[in-house]
């Protein structure tokens, strides 16, 4: 038959629907794919006109045992049509019932298998390396760990600052002289530490603010740590398997993957008439499994793959397809073998001859590689997918707990701020010893001598924001009146010191007194340091004390 004989002709073309070389759409000729371009490139070559049916039984083809072909190549055996344009792989068994042009496309079988069995495709092991201990959680997770420890120190330690309840008095100091905080910076961080490690510490925290951060940093800690456990017992104790699988003689040598091919296709006749004794095992593996690896298209076969436990054996032209569009897939190892795609046609046919001389210009202009091309690389969606799914614990599934340990930051500086407000209302000397005390006392000394200095009072200024350092020797001694302070409307609510004190001789007794009143004046000056000078109650109570201690002791 001649090229001009074919001018015209309608040719009747059998079909097996298989991504991406023919699939039925719903516009157009009714079918698209890599090989209904080809056909139509031929078409266009050959002046010939087509008609395409679909496969009756849904196979490739492979032979009976009474020697009869199903599948497309039955069709074509029957000469039921006239071509087939088709993944249908030239094989010699097909070969000897029908015809093949020259291939349009080569190709292998390869090892499909899913993602999940990356403890299968593993080599290297995790007790292999020296930092074991860390692969439980990620970097980002470590980096947060270290974060959150020194914030929660530094937060700890502001909150014991900012918080009057933390003050306390030393023991056996009734006065209120020498209140004391048990949270500076570094015990706030051994305070951290020590809860991080299970271990304890020996400050405790004395108002409630602190108390919730301790809280919060607690059940922060009791999850991290245990979940940490967890996760190093299981890398220490997982059991892998003995050999990875990089290979199908891997494959042959293991129980727990099942692996087949599709049903009555050219794989499964190769595995069937193979020679090679790993392939023998394998088909005989293959034959022998309940329920059967065999399956009746690629579409269910990966859907048995991305399941887990299960091995595809297939064309790489298609693995490649399917590859490029579902990163749940990889392959492993190389081809088991080398073949090529053909036109079919029926035995004796003389399309063989023309169609072949066709298949041979479209590579040569490289309408083949350009089909290919859109097929696989250019209307398909290329994902960038990772190429190992890590194990470990990774920021976001431990997020949880670090949003809880910051809300209970944030209800910690709300206590400690309701505690200011509610002792701000007992005027406690251990309010003006924490920080917003200490930033108001200044703030207000700042503007009191401002406003001395602007109405020319420097003296009165002087006076108000004495120290108590240059009392009379006799201020504390028995029998003289304690030194009193009181408001003056020159000092506009400022503290002012009134030594108004009467001579007297002192006796010998009354000389112990006064050692003893020495001391305690000493002891009252360091305070008074502390005292701001707009507490003259607070200053008039001290003397108070003083004064009937001297009395009591003399």
């Amino acid at each position: 038959m001649s090229r001009v004989n074919l001018a015209g002709q309608k040719l009747r073309v059998v079909v097996y629907l298989e991504e991406p070389f023919v699939m039925k759409v719903d516009d157009g000729i009714g079918y698209d794919g890599f090989c209904i371009d080809l056909l139509i490139e031929m078409s266009k070559l050959l002046n010939f006109t087509f008609e395409i049916i679909e496969v009756e039984d849904g196979a490739y083809g492979v032979e009976d045992e009474t020697g009869q072909w199903n599948g497309i190549i039955g069709v074509l055996q029957r000469h039921e049509a006239d071509l087939s344009v088709s993944a249908v792989t030239i094989t010699y068994s097909r070969v000897s019932v029908i015809d093949f042009t020259l291939p349009f496309m080569h190709l292998g079988i390869a090892i499909l298998m899913g993602r999940n069995n990356e403890e299968a495709l593993s080599v290297k092991s995790a007790s292999e390396t020296l930092f074991t201990f860390m692969e439980p959680y990620s970097f980002n997770v470590w980096t947060l760990l270290a974060l959150s420890y020194v914030s929660v120190g530094m937060i700890m330690w502001l909150l014991a600052r900012f918080s009057p309840y933390e003050w306390f008095e030393e023991l056996g100091d009734h006065n209120g002289d020498n209140h004391q905080n048990q949270f500076n910076l570094l015990d706030a961080l051994w305070f951290a530490i020590g809860s991080l490690m299970q271990q304890g510490s020996d400050v405790i925290p004395r108002a409630a603010a602190t108390r919730t951060v301790a809280v919060f940093w607690w059940m922060f800690t009791l999850i991290c740590i245990s979940s940490y456990t967890a996760k190093l017992a299981a890398f220490l104790t997982v059991e892998r398997m003995n050999t990875p699988i990089e290979s199908a003689a891997d494959l042959a040598a293991q129980q727990k993957i099942k692996f087949g091919t599709l049903k009555n296709g050219s794989t499964m006749d190769f595995f069937k008439e193979a020679k090679i004794p790993i392939y023998e095992r394998m088909w005989s593996m293959m034959q022998g499994q309940t329920p059967t690896v065999f399956v009746n298209s690629s579409k269910e076969a990966i859907t048995r793959v991305k399941a887990g436990n299960y091995a595809y054996m297939m064309e790489s032209s298609m693995l490649e397809f399917y590859m490029k569009t579902d990163c749940e897939l990889q392959t492993i190892g190389g081809l088991l073998d080398s073949k090529g795609y053909g036109v079919a046609v029926p035995k004796g046919s003389p399309l063989r001859d023309i169609l072949s001389k066709t298949v041979l210009r479209l590579q040569e202009r490289t309408i083949l590689e350009a089909l290919k091309n859109k097929w696989w690389n250019g209307d398909q969606e290329n994902r960038n997918c990772p190429s190992v799914k890590t194990k470990e614990s990774s920021a976001h599934q431990v997020f949880g707990i670090f949003y809880v340990l910051f809300t209970g930051i944030i209800i910690a500086m709300l206590i400690a701020f309701g505690e200011f407000c509610i002792e701000s209302k007992n005027r406690s000397i251990r309010l003006d010893m924490t920080i917003p005390g200490k930033l108001f006392n200044w703030w207000h000394m700042r503007k009191f001598k401002q406003k001395a200095e602007s109405n020319g009072d420097r003296n009165n200024s002087t006076i108000a924001i004495t120290r108590l350092d240059n009392l009379n020797e006799s201020g504390g001694i028995p029998g003289r009146h304690p030194p009193v302070l009181t408001r003056t409307s020159a000092g506009q609510g400022h503290s002012y010191l009134l030594d108004e004190q009467r001579e007297k001789p002192i006796s010998g007794l009354e000389a112990i007194a006064a050692r003893v009143a020495e001391r305690r004046r000493n002891e009252f000056k360091q305070l008074s340091r502390l005292i701001p000078p707009r507490d003259e109650a607070l200053i008039n109570r001290r003397y108070s004390v003083m004064s009937s201690s001297t009395n009591r002791s003399t």
